[in-house]
């Protein structure tokens, strides 16, 4: 049987559920490339995994008749990869999949989709976010960035955060996944209970991938489903995700619930009590059930405190318990509708930061085997003196950037920047003028010492050989 997702995957944007707006802002930004070049190239498709973002990109290059070319950045991320595919195919004319010639002036092009935009980081992707930030600048083509951490992104290069347009993809509703699901079965010739599909769509928590798989699993080889069936789709779809389970901890009145909604999460207590702590306070509106919450939760982080302090991680499960049990039975009244529950903003900074810290390691690494020190005498008593003199000291500048072999990124890190501006670019530029005059410099240098080097002796006559005494190379030799 093939699989539905394929079978069924939106061929027009119109055919995507949910997220309307920005299926709208998507066509309106792909109409301007039929008549020439619009101000932002490039446009950004963020939002959260399985929301269909990729399926939109896909949907909008066979609405436009383009050819798509489609790259992941986690597989291939480095410079080289980018620039072999995006690059390349970002400029100039192209042919179709049957060998037609057809011009960019006829409204032909190329649709450059990036998926996983985000996840570009640490030393094997090394210039990668550069090389899509050239693209972006250089493109004859419409280009796609699809990323889950937009913010990830945009921190490590100003022209990727100023030369794209930004379009945000949100999960669609249970209710749209539900007549989504339905249409499928009809067209199998499969009739599903209406609580079937209720359950299904959401178990999916907007995942609509998810939900057409889990609909082809259980529907396979019958006519009909019911509720019964899906008793077959495992534990797996029982499993929420940390969304879902921070916004039935505050929901939930049940203190055994909530524990076991924690026990169901692959997450530590750690973690767990930021996104408590970072939603609590738009969740729990009564003063008073604020202060019994905040009770439990501070009395769950001394329990972590301990385990920190001890390495005892029997201690977790006090702390579990006054996070979830604690937190859930503080409130004096139950707590209905919609919750919206955000993101922790230190996870966020911390993500955010990620390729900022392997940086300032990286620099302190370098600087430590120079100086003879440690990474962390590097960072307290050297880093703070090495930035003013490194900013002030065109010379020093220019002479430290060569002997440690820093990067683009660790320049833009030295001088408080982003690695593409132009203080960065104009440290490599200036080096590449020193080593451009240094060159025939050193030519002339070389060539001269060579006229006056002394006429090497001429060999001696053969008689004179003959003359030398012969000297004993082994004890035997004379013997």
């Amino acid at each position: 049987m093939a699989e539905w997702t394929e079978k069924y995957r939106p061929r027009k944007l119109e055919d995507i559920i949910g997220n309307h707006t920005a299926k709208e802002n998507l066509r309106k930004w792909a109409e301007v490339w039929v008549t020439g070049i619009p101000t932002k190239r490039a446009v950004v498709l963020m939002g959260e995994p399985g929301v269909g973002k990729t399926t939109a990109a896909l949907a909008l290059g066979n609405e436009m008749g383009w050819q798509v070319i489609e790259m992941n950045a986690s597989d291939s991320r480095n410079a080289e990869a980018i620039k072999a595919i995006a690059t390349k195919g970002a400029m100039g004319e192209t042919f179709t999949d049957s060998g037609e010639f057809v011009t960019s002036k006829e409204g032909k092009r190329k649709l450059i989709i990036l998926d996983e935009a985000d996840n570009i980081f640490g030393k094997e992707d090394l210039g990668g976010v550069k090389a899509i930030a050239q693209t972006i600048s250089d493109t004859q083509q419409p280009i796609i960035l699809i990323v889950n951490d937009w913010y990830a992104l945009k921190k490590r290069s100003s022209i990727i955060e100023s030369k794209v347009a930004t379009i945000k993809f949100i999960r669609p509703k249970s209710a749209s996944i539900v007549i989504l699901l339905r249409s499928i079965a009809r067209a199998e010739g499969i009739e599903v209970e209406d609580t079937a599909l209720s359950k299904l769509a959401e178990k999916a928590g907007g995942d609509v991938r998810a939900a057409v798989k889990d609909l082809q699993s259980v529907a396979e080889g019958k006519t009909r489903v019911e509720m019964k069936d899906l008793g077959s789709l495992g534990e797996r779809d029982s499993t929420p995700n940390m969304f879902n389970a921070v916004e039935s901890i505050f929901q939930t009145g049940n203190c055994k619930r909530s524990r076991d909604i924690a026990a169901s999460l692959d997450e530590t207590p750690d973690n767990l009590i930021l996104w408590i702590d970072h939603n609590l306070p738009s969740v729990y509106r009564d003063p008073a059930d604020l202060h019994a919450a905040y009770e439990a939760l501070s009395r769950a982080d001394i329990f972590l405190g301990r385990v920190k302090r001890r390495q005892y991680y029997g201690l977790w499960g006090y702390a579990t318990d006054m996070m979830t049990c604690g937190v859930s039975m503080a409130k004096s009244r139950d707590i209905r509708g919609y919750i919206k529950i955000g993101f922790p903003l230190w996870l966020m900074k911390m993500s955010r930061s990620r390729s900022m810290r392997e940086t300032k390691a990286g620099f302190a690494n370098k600087l430590g085997r120079l100086t003879h020190a440690s990474n962390r005498m590097v960072l307290q008593d050297v880093l703070p003196y090495f930035k003013v003199i490194y900013a002030q000291d065109r010379e020093f500048r220019l002479g430290m950037t060569r002997r440690l072999n820093l990067t683009e990124e660790e320049v833009g890190f030295l001088l408080d920047t982003k690695p593409d501006t132009h203080p960065v670019r104009h440290v490599f530029d200036a080096l590449r003028k020193v080593d451009a005059v240094s060159r025939p410099a050193a030519r002339d240098e070389d060539e001269k010492q060579d006229d006056e080097a002394p006429e090497e002796e001429s060999s001696p006559p053969e008689e004179a050989k003959k003359e030398e005494p012969k000297q004993q190379k082994s004890l035997f030799e004379f013997g």
